[in-house]
């Protein structure tokens, strides 16, 4: 789970930026979307709003950011894009670029947080949250252009723990890595809580861009009879015209002379790799994918296969390039929400509402509020004002992204003012009360 992010000096972020899911005294209505963390709790889920440019879209990237750099295991990719990545608008041009997470991973509260400038990184440190107090994994920074590496209490005390840390951080560890990601590939058995909180960023958390798309949804679908379930229970439920999707499979023949190169470059990937599917653009129509995988012996080509029922009970089926955006949209969100629903995976989507009508994407988000559940957590930034109902959300749960004078990024939750529960947030957040709306010139002082 999700506890709190901190942002410093990045994108339209200029002072220390809190974005988190903790829950607010305040509010008391929809008490199991409160999830128990250890000492702490943790919501599951959040909407962000604000104008355009107001730096929504920004937090996500932020995170992503964070997410590739433990991924990566290094900065070297950020070396030519400090300049470009840090808040523009300050005097200060040297200043390094900051992140923070706390999250909840195994039973334990972990805080990350890690700086970088001029393409190394400054500070790196890793804490156990308790409740009382913050018990120090490692820490790492740079004192006089030199690196200073310090483990938990008592590490050092063994004449060989010793040597490992003074050859680590004089020899070992390159100023760009990261010593969170090297410490999990390296030593997994011997740094269990770097472990650990590695494997947070590449199981638990997923972001999702308004292009974004799973690529591989017919292996996903096939290989998971729940999940295909679900999107045949939800499709004719949102009445799409789907009254069910069907899984065509076919095998490739290896030796056919009109194999394209593609799958030339493919097969021995797939081979490499079993049962691992790979997206295959194989229409005219960039919107879908197929899936390619090695099973059982055989090169296996998966693609979605819609069938619509007519008014005297006879099915058609069409190709999934002729469906609209919106129902391709609703069919790459199930197994975000079907994984919401079982897994304790965090899923980040900006504009969630993309290509979906108002009434479809309030039916799908008001589902997975009612989920008593449901064990991750959704996090979306949007404008569609429909979803601002206490039916739905908790006023802790949404947020409000808005710029000052400055072009900095401030946030901050719906749950900071005095909302009664039967308040119509929706209209008090279009006539302007909470802020995080575009101030519009008068159009007539426009000659419109």
């Amino acid at each position: 789970m999700l506890l709190r992010f901190i942002s410093k000096n990045l994108y339209s972020f200029n002072e220390e930026t809190e974005f988190n899911l903790f829950p607010s005294s305040r509010t008391t209505h929809h008490l199991h979307h409160k999830v128990s963390c250890s000492h702490a709790k943790a919501l599951r889920m959040s909407a962000i709003y604000g104008a355009n440019g107001a730096g929504k879209s920004n937090l996500i990237k932020a995170l992503t950011l964070l997410d590739v750099i433990v991924t990566d295991g290094n900065i070297e990719f950020l070396s030519n894009q400090q300049q470009d990545l840090a808040f523009r608008f300050s005097n200060e041009k040297n200043n390094p670029i900051s992140l923070a997470i706390e999250f909840y991973k195994n039973e334990k509260i972990y805080y990350y947080t890690i700086s970088f400038a001029s393409g190394i990184i400054t500070n790196e440190e890793l804490y156990q949250s308790l409740e009382n107090h913050d018990v120090r994994i490692f820490s790492r920074e740079i004192i006089d252009g030199k690196q200073k590496i310090t483990f938990a209490e008592g590490f050092s005390e063994s004449a060989s723990n010793a040597t490992f840390l003074e050859v680590l951080q004089d020899r070992i560890l390159r100023p760009e890595e990261v010593l969170l990601s090297f410490l999990a590939s390296k030593y997994p058995n011997e740094f269990h809580d770097a472990t650990s909180a590695h494997e947070w960023f590449i199981q638990n958390l997923m972001t999702v861009f308004p292009g974004g798309r799973p690529g591989i949804s017919a292996h996903l679908f096939d290989s998971n009879p729940q999940m295909l379930d679900l999107l045949n229970t939800l499709l004719p439920q949102m009445r799409t015209g789907v009254s069910k999707m069907n899984i065509w499979k076919g095998v490739v023949d290896e030796n056919s002379h009109t194999l394209s190169d593609e799958w030339r470059k493919l097969i021995p990937i797939l081979k490499e790799n079993p049962g691992k599917a790979y997206p295959m653009y194989h229409t005219f129509d960039d919107r879908v994918t197929a899936s390619a995988v090695y099973e059982d012996g055989k090169v296996i080509m998966k693609t979605l296969e819609p069938i619509h029922q007519l008014e005297d009970g006879s099915e058609v089926t069409m190709p999934i390039y002729s469906e609209s955006d919106g129902t391709l949209r609703l069919i790459d969100y199930i197994p975000f929400i079907y994984s919401i629903i079982h897994e304790d995976r965090i899923y980040i989507i900006d504009e969630i509402e993309r290509s979906l009508h108002p009434i479809l994407i309030k039916e799908i988000i008001s589902k997975i509020s009612s989920i008593n559940e449901a064990k991750g957590q959704l996090i979306f930034t949007t404008h569609e004002s429909c979803l601002l109902d206490q039916k739905i959300l908790r006023s802790d749960e949404i947020w409000f992204a808005e710029k000052d004078g400055g072009q900095s990024t401030h946030l901050y939750p719906l749950s900071d003012f005095n909302i009664h529960s039967t308040a119509n947030i929706e209209n008090g957040y279009l006539n302007g009360r909470y802020g995080g709306i575009p101030f519009l010139s008068n159009l007539r002082d426009l000659n419109w």
